[in-house]
């Protein structure tokens, strides 16, 4: 057999002993994930010993040895970065009639959303080698924080990450605090009762759907790099402020929602999406270098060039419609539609 023939066959094992882990990791869970994330380069001291030409133990080529290897770590050993095992927090209602909760999410992905349980406050599900750490204080109000555990680090080549779910109480009045990082999350808030929301974003993705909860509510939604999509609930009425980011920034209000934007925008566009038969007043007063794109069906009452007041009609806004005030612009197109 010649040198070509060799490298081929050096290769073919190469991509099949790839292959056959990569299946084992997506079949295998989180625990399989953090040992390939540790084993992994063996494969590559296999693959240097056979372009050696080093001779092979039994005739078999370095790479397939190494191969298996790995998968014996990846399903029976430990790895010694730490186990991928899910995990699971929680801290009970307890005699709690209100509630502050904080998130800090970090770079996990993470999901939000109400409980089935009433009898907890939070739950934590972690998937992955980012663990979390709960703390909680008080009684009533009863204050819990939700952190990343210190130490975590990535495993090297590690082809999963790691994602939280995070259960909610429902109908407790809660106070709740999202800081969001690097992972992507998705906030479904609305099955929740909010008094109050603050949102930070980072660079991940942020998705959040805004709740119809029993009162008209604040929520301060500061957004980074990452897009960011905000949906306002039907029946709900929230007073928004918002400073976006360097990202894309959308804001939907189903129908029969009310409320009131009061927008800081920055470099990245920002999309606000109103129910046609909605009463709406925008009143912009701060102008940028991005472009103002305003809906026909908004009338322009007031002022000149991109600055003025717009409504849908006589009485538009007010606490059943929907107040749009644009106090900054940014370097990024603002369009209401």
């Amino acid at each position: 057999m010649n040198a070509g023939s060799d490298r081929r066959d050096l290769r073919a094992l190469l991509l099949i002993a790839a292959g056959v882990v990569w299946l084992v990791v997506e079949s295998g869970g989180p625990a399989a994930a953090s040992g390939l994330g540790f084993y992994w380069p063996l494969l590559l001291v296999g693959v240097g010993l056979d372009l050696l030409g080093w001779t092979r133990p039994w005739r078999v080529p370095y790479t397939v040895l190494a191969a298996a290897v790995v998968l014996l770590g990846t399903l029976v050993a430990p790895s010694p970065l730490g186990s991928g095992r899910p995990t699971q927090l929680a801290e009970p209602v307890g005699s709690a009639r209100a509630a502050s909760v904080r998130l800090e999410l970090s770079d996990a992905a993470s999901s939000v959303a109400a409980g089935h349980d009433p009898a907890s406050l939070v739950t934590v599900h972690t998937d992955g080698w980012r663990h979390a750490v709960l703390d909680a204080t008080g009684s009533d109000p009863k204050a819990v924080r939700v952190r990343p555990a210190s130490g975590g680090r990535r495993p090297a080549l590690s082809l999963r990450g790691s994602h939280w779910r995070i259960d909610l109480v429902r109908n407790l009045p809660l106070a709740l605090t999202v800081n969001a990082g690097s992972g992507r999350a998705r906030l479904d808030l609305s099955r929740l009762n909010l008094t109050s929301l603050r949102l930070q974003g980072g660079s991940g993705a942020v998705a959040a759907v805004l709740p119809d909860s029993v009162s008209r509510y604040r929520a301060v939604v500061a957004l980074g790099s990452g897009a960011s999509a905000l949906q306002v609930a039907s029946g709900a009425a929230v007073d928004l402020e918002l400073d976006t980011g360097s990202g894309r920034t959308s804001v939907t209000f189903a129908e029969f929602s009310a409320g009131r934007v009061t927008l800081r925008a920055g470099s990245g566009p920002v999309v606000i999406d109103v129910p046609g038969n909605a009463p709406v007043q925008l009143v912009v007063t701060g102008v940028g270098s991005g472009a103002l794109r305003v809906a026909g069906f908004l009338k322009r009452t007031s002022g000149t060039g991109e600055t003025g007041v717009w409504r849908t009609g006589p009485g538009a806004g007010g606490l059943t419609g929907i107040d749009i005030l644009v106090q900054r612009a940014g370097s990024g197109p603002i369009t209401v539609r």
